[in-house]
């Protein structure tokens, strides 16, 4: 099976006008923490993902420690389901923290994930001393989760097969951050494959950047592999050996989505940054994307919306994150394109108390417009 995998290239769109997207409204709360929440540990903080469940349910997570999600029969009648689909207090010590960070299925019952590893409170309680320093003994891995019952429960994979992608699991003495691989796009599928981008960072192993990530068949997490500059063989599932993989070159912001466009024949990015584009004085934080035909040359970020990413500075109450690209109307059970003209923004609004971050975290989304 490997050697056919790896013998695959990037699957390249035909050439088609270049997708702009803009705004085509007013930002409206698709969840509120204060008046919605079943636990306070609902709170938002990854990007939205969607899948429709085999009984035509739409499920949209984007998930905390505590991985719960919105339900109902279509994008604007979500309703906040109080069943905790995995948490992460129901695994041993040295598990760590766990956020599904990414789900696929076929038939709306069974549903593979795709689960963002933070061991870094695990790290602590051993002895590792931040010392003060940002992300230090912070060591994240991408596991494997599914589910077989249209996404109610979601469970990791046993132990010997769970991971997916790893730099190494314990956290280097002469680190100097965070280390390893940290958020997951959403998976999507193109012709021959699935594809999905993973942010890596890892000092003195891997340069901090995006890696492309491909497999067969997303139900069995020991077939991804990270493409080597011609084709996808690295293998980064050993922890004993960590692999390093080959950074996206222009997506220098860790992406929160990809999605593709038909119409377009592209695919999309979508990232939270800082940018300096023509007219503008001097750079300017929000929501951006960027445009593909292969998903490894990418076009200069474009941006959607000026949006507070950085508090500290800016002294603000609030901050914008986790924004994702979905089409409510997108064709596919995974909500992996865009077949309308009218997608929206989906992002998180963190409260903040004195520049500090709280539990208070709502979903908003903003109506685009594709053209």
């Amino acid at each position: 099976m490997l050697s056919v995998l790896t013998a695959f290239v990037p699957v390249t769109a035909r050439a088609g006008a270049e997708p702009h997207l803009a705004p085509a409204g007013a930002p409206e709360v698709l969840y509120s923490w204060q008046t919605q929440r079943c636990e306070d540990e609902f709170i938002p903080d990854s990007p939205a993902r969607a899948f429709r469940r085999a009984d035509g349910e739409m499920v949209l997570i984007a998930t905390h420690r505590t991985n719960w999600s919105l339900v109902g029969p279509d994008f604007h009648n979500l309703r906040v389901s109080c069943r905790v689909m995995m948490r992460s207090t129901d695994y041993p010590f040295g598990t760590g923290r766990l956020w599904i960070q990414a789900t696929y299925t076929f038939d709306g019952t069974k549903i593979a994930a795709l689960v963002s590893q933070d061991l870094s409170a695990d790290f602590k309680r051993a002895g590792c001393d931040p010392r003060g320093e940002p992300g230090r003994c912070w060591v994240n891995q991408i596991l494997s989760a599914s589910s077989d019952d249209m996404g109610a429960h979601f469970s990791l994979a046993p132990p010997d097969r769970r991971t997916v992608a790893t730099l190494g699991d314990a956290y280097p003495p002469t680190a100097k951050g965070r280390y390893g691989v940290f958020t997951t796009s959403n998976i999507v599928h193109r012709d021959d494959g699935y594809y999905m981008i993973a942010a890596t960072q890892a000092w003195g192993v891997q340069e901090t950047g995006n890696c492309l990530f491909r497999t067969s068949d997303p139900m069995d997490p020991g077939l991804w592999r990270a493409w080597d500059g011609e084709r996808f063989s690295i293998d980064m599932r050993s922890p004993s050996t960590p692999t390093p993989c080959p950074r996206i070159k222009g997506l220098t912001s860790e992406v929160r989505s990809i999605t593709y466009s038909p119409r377009h024949d592209r695919w999309i990015a979508v990232f939270a940054g800082r940018h300096l584009l023509p007219g503008d004085e001097k750079p300017v934080p929000g929501f951006y994307y960027a445009t593909s035909t292969d998903l490894l040359n990418w076009s200069r970020p474009a941006r959607i919306t000026a949006a507070p990413t950085k508090p500290r500075e800016e002294r603000l109450d609030q901050v914008w994150g986790y924004p994702s690209l979905l089409d409510p109307q997108s064709k596919t059970r995974n909500f992996e394109t865009v077949d309308g003209e009218a997608p929206v923004l989906l992002f998180t609004i963190a409260h903040l108390d004195n520049g500090r971050g709280t539990m208070n975290r709502d979903i908003w989304y903003m109506p685009l417009k594709l053209d």
